[in-house]
């Protein structure tokens, strides 16, 4: 049986505390700013220098990026690193209801929980007071909290770079368990395609017709889905489109992905999903335009890197091992590296994300929390 001291049970308590209280502040993406308020007086309150970037403009939202650095003057002469979390969450995200199950958080049911990322965010926070508990100047510190990650890393893509002096950052961000080091993520590319027919009247005279529907039921039974190879996924998400139903459908959009660890595959993919539609169009007289842009870039980090070395004493000193792991998904991170700044993404114990079934352990949370105190202080 763990014996826990009156520390251990107060810092349970205080996490477990401030946890609820941010996952009641509504927080999806797009609106973030309540929460944004609340995290930035709390940095605010921990000494930090804190402004908000154009972000949210720039993204219809109506909040930026939070950027928080501690003043030169409270910090010695180490290089800076970089601590990040993002606000939203996922619908449905609004009235979170919390509570205690156990030693496990959890949410009513209806909603998600929003420990994707109010894990992080707390992580963040009360590492800084943890660390401020064992020494009151701290080496070099920015953190990053970025607004509608849940929309491909809208935020990071859009935050100001020059404003940071971190060459290693650390995004606490993914659902694996304290310990994990995501050290490498794929490129994520979104293509949507327009499948243009011809409208006719489908019980009167459906000869003259085209129909858009069927030309790209013929490109889609011919497209990959799924596991491409080891590192490639492909998928259409989304097929819109027809007026009624005794019309020969005139227009068919779709929206889809392809994620890679390998850009060359990616391109590969993309153009084998391309010359399907085009084929197909060609074949049934209708014409097919097609789209792609790449939300972010992949990125996978040399085991002899700074921020694999920080890692490795700051687990340890948690009691975890470091576990290397490759995503399928995308964190800031990929932004981060993109923009020079050399990144990894960390398991914070957070479980079933995007669902309403999600929790996390208030041991992970703590674990979480004492992780992020080491990393600042470098112990």
């Amino acid at each position: 049986m763990q014996v826990v001291s009156a520390d251990e049970h107060e810092l349970r308590a205080e996490l477990v505390r401030e946890f609820c209280e941010l996952v009641r502040v509504d927080s999806e993406p797009y609106e973030e700013a309540e929460l944004a308020d609340v995290v930035e007086e709390n940095l605010l309150e921990l000494g930090f220098e804190v402004e908000r970037d154009d972000a949210g403009k720039k993204i219809g939202g109506n909040s930026g990026n939070l950027i928080a650095r501690l003043p030169e003057a409270q910090c010695s002469r180490e290089k800076p690193i970089l601590l990040c979390a993002h606000l939203d969450r996922v619908p449905p995200g609004k009235g979170v209801k919390p509570r205690l199950k156990g030693d496990r958080i959890v949410s009513s049911g209806d909603t998600v929980l929003g420990a994707d990322d109010v894990a992080g965010l707390v992580a963040i926070l009360a590492g800084v007071r943890m660390a401020r508990r064992v020494q009151s100047v701290l080496p070099p510190l920015e953190v990053v909290i970025t607004v509608c990650e849940e929309k491909g890393l809208q935020g990071s893509r859009h935050l100001d770079y020059s404003k940071l002096q971190s060459k290693t950052g650390f995004v606490f961000d993914a659902a694996r368990p304290v310990g994990v080091v995501i050290y490498g993520a794929p490129t994520h590319v979104k293509f949507e395609v327009d499948v243009i027919g011809r409208a006719a009247h489908a019980g009167i005279n459906p000869e003259d017709g085209v129909s858009a529907i069927q030309t790209a039921a013929g490109a889609i039974t011919r497209i990959p889905f799924g596991w491409v190879d080891d590192d490639t996924t492909a998928n259409i998400g989304t097929v819109t489109g027809g007026e009624a139903m005794n019309i020969v459908c005139e227009r068919v959009h779709l929206v889809g992905e392809v994620r890679s660890h390998d850009d060359r595959v990616a391109a590969r993919v993309l153009k084998q999903i391309e010359d399907c539609f085009a084929e197909e169009a060609r074949k049934s007289g209708a014409k097919a335009e097609f789209e792609a842009s790449t939300l972010y870039k992949s990125y996978r980090i040399d085991e002899n890197s700074e921020a694999l070395r920080l890692l490795r004493h700051a687990i340890g000193s948690v009691g975890r091992n470091m576990t290397l792991e490759l995503s399928n998904g995308g964190t800031d991170a990929n932004q981060f590296n993109a923009n020079g700044i050399e990144s990894v993404g960390l398991g914070i114990g957070f479980e079933q994300a995007h669902s309403t079934r999600e929790s996390i352990t208030v041991e992970e949370l703590v674990a979480a929390t004492k992780l992020a105190s080491c990393l600042i202080l470098r112990s």
